[in-house]
């Protein structure tokens, strides 16, 4: 066994389901490490995605990795209020978007078995719901990854006029049950339990290449990365215009949206994992969207960042608590002074991410396959 280079010690090989949401980078970004030590380990896995997904994690293995793509975004009719769940417009849209209902799901789970060779034994789901209706319909062992579970299990504060019942309430409809829940976060959790939810919580889970990377700091190279699944809060003629206030610097815009006439210290990129990594390492700053996973990366990094928060809980929350730990700012829109404010302090923010990455970071996601029994 130790030729084949599974440690003696690990368990039996099993057929392992990975569910990652496809909506951005974030969730497949910690599959990517995940598969990779299953893989290692001899298990035989099969991985449920969608839209940005399939591109970040088809072929990214040594040994290719089977996906199955459900025929439409689940979840995605879902629609939301400040404190839960819309049923009404969530019954419309679901409606409109397919009168079959779930028999779709039917067809996914008979090509998941046939690329496992049969039923999976667990299910790694990170905000996946097709994956882990999978589970239940199966029987398999369902494992939650994702980094919202925080928010069921404990009595966080508002943030930006959301509850953490607009997140929550999302996590019970898709995933009611669980047999390990494990939630990641680039933030202490300084709340009380909600003691209805049990689960884990770790540090945030980073995708293999980042820890990899020895960080340098330009002054003059600041990286934006605009998410193409919420709109600007601002036009964004009034975005680049705040950018070109500052022609010593320069901006590099990764985005799928169309920008034309970009001023001349901007340079507009599609999102592409490897050059976004590198200008991820060497840039003074971020101005961003507020989601976990690159915030995660931006703390180990050490890296400021400028948050522009969907309006959603979770990305609320993340933006609140950039400020509260001092590590950057938040801001509902991009102007000359807010850009100048965060640029004059981008020192004192990559001092506190200094330390509060000291903190965050201490391997608590180390083992964490094996304290499931993979």
């Amino acid at each position: 066994m130790a030729e084949s280079g599974v440690p003696p010690s690990a368990p039996a090989a099993q057929r392992v389901l990975v569910g990652a949401c496809g909506m951005g980078n974030g969730h497949a970004s910690r599959q990517l490490n995940l598969v990779s030590q299953l893989q290692q380990r001899g298990h035989q896995v099969a991985i449920v995605t969608f839209g940005d997904g399939i591109a970040a994690l088809d072929e990214a293995f040594p040994a290719h990795v089977p996906i199955a793509v459900p025929t439409h975004h689940p979840g995605g009719w879902v629609a939301m209020t400040p404190t839960g769940i819309d049923v009404s417009r969530s019954a419309d849209n679901g409606r409109a978007l397919d009168p079959r209902g779930d028999a779709w799901n039917f067809a996914l789970c008979e090509q998941v078995v046939e690329q496992l060779g049969g039923a999976p034994d667990v299910v790694l789901t990170d905000y996946e719901p097709a994956s882990a209706q999978i589970a239940y319909m199966l029987g398999s062992r369902l494992v939650t990854t994702e980094q919202q579970s925080k928010f069921l299990m404990y009595h966080t504060p508002d943030a930006g006029g959301y509850t953490r019942w607009h997140e929550a309430a999302k996590l019970r409809y898709f995933f009611p049950a669980a047999d390990h829940r494990i939630a990641s976060s680039f933030f202490p959790m300084e709340w009380d339990r909600d003691e209805r939810y049990s689960g884990e919580l770790i540090e945030p889970i980073l995708r293999p290449d980042i820890p990899l990377l020895v960080p340098e700091v330009d002054d003059t190279s600041v990286v934006v990365y605009l998410s193409p699944y919420a709109p600007l809060h601002q036009d964004p003629s009034g975005f680049l215009a705040a950018l070109a206030e500052f022609p010593q610097v320069t901006f590099t815009v990764f985005t799928n949206w169309p920008i034309d006439d970009a001023p001349q210290n901007v340079a507009v990129s599609p999102f592409d994992r490897q050059k976004f990594t590198e200008a991820l390492r060497s840039c003074s700053a971020v101005v961003s969207t507020a989601g976990h996973q690159l915030l995660s990366e931006c703390l180990y990094l050490h890296k400021p960042v400028l948050a522009l928060p969907f309006d959603v809980y979770e990305q609320q929350f993340n933006a609140m608590m950039l400020e509260h730990f001092g590590i950057g700012m938040r801001s509902d829109g991009l102007s000359p002074d807010v850009l100048r404010t965060f640029l004059a302090g981008r020192e004192e923010f990559a001092a506190r991410a200094r330390d509060l990455a000291a903190r965050r970071f201490t391997g608590s996601s180390a083992g964490l396959l094996d304290r499931i029994g993979l």
